[in-house]
C-alpha cells in the first residue's frame, strides 16, 4: 500500500496541533476512505485498544469503531476489515482489507504516533 503517514496530512502548513493521519494525496480512488483516519486527538492507547479489541474477537463476532470527528467508521471481523466512508453514496463498503492487512496497517501507524506524540 502506497500511503504516507503525515502530521499535517492536508497540507496546512500553518497548523497549530498535530493531526495524526494520511497525506490524502497519497491516496488513490480505492483507498480514498482511509483520509477518515485523519484526527488530531489519536493516541497510542487509542490505537493499542482497537488492536487489543480487533485481535480478541473470535468466530464470527465484530468490532465497530468510528473515528471521532470523522465519517469514517471500521467493521472489524477476524476474515476481513470493512472501513466505511458515511458520505459516499455506495453502501458496499468502500474499502476492504483483510484482518492482517488491518493489524499490520494499526501497528504502523502506532510506532507513527509513538514517534510524533
Amino acid at each position: 500500500m502506497d500511503y504516507k503517514f503525515s502530521l499535517d496530512p492536508y497540507g496546512q502548513k500553518d497548523m497549530t496541533f498535530k493531526f495524526y493521519g494520511i497525506e490524502i494525496d497519497s491516496l488513490t480512488d480505492e483507498t480514498w476512505a482511509l483520509n477518515g483516519i485523519n484526527w488530531w486527538g489519536w493516541t497510542v492507547e487509542e490505537i493499542q485498544k482497537i488492536i487489543d479489541k480487533s485481535m480478541s474477537l473470535v468466530d464470527n463476532q465484530n468490532y465497530e469503531y468510528q473515528v471521532e470527528g470523522s465519517d469514517l467508521i471500521l467493521y472489524i471481523k477476524r476474515e476481513r476489515v470493512c472501513f466505511y466512508d458515511m458520505r459516499s453514496e455506495q453502501e458496499e463498503a468502500d474499502l476492504i482489507w483483510s484482518f492482517e492487512q488491518f493489524i499490520d496497517f494499526m501497528e504502523q501507524f502506532k510506532a507513527f504516533v509513538a514517534e510524533n506524540g
